[in-house]
């Protein structure tokens, strides 16, 4: 194999392997867990907690594990839109 060959099969390489990475990227979860929420949302878990006590955030538990649907998640946080006045 000469030089030339190898190049573009490693170009070829990584360009797949930045590809996968970004469709990953982009097919999100549908269930996240409460650290994955804290981490996409910033709504820390102590926060998190709270809410689930007082019912006021969307989630499921199964056993000792919760789980928080994103499309909920999101028309949640929809929901909760405060509008701006004048804007």
């Amino acid at each position: 194999m000469n030089r030339q060959a190898l190049l573009e099969q490693i170009g070829v390489e990584e360009i797949q392997r930045l590809m996968a990475e970004a469709i990953k990227e982009m097919v999100k979860k549908e269930w996240l867990t409460p650290e994955e929420l804290q981490e996409e949302y910033g709504i820390s878990i102590h926060a998190q907690n709270r809410m689930r006590m007082e019912r006021r955030i969307p989630y499921s538990k199964i056993g000792k594990f919760v789980r928080y649907k994103r499309s909920e998640i999101e028309k949640w946080l929809e929901d909760h839109k405060i509008e701006m006045i004048g804007g």
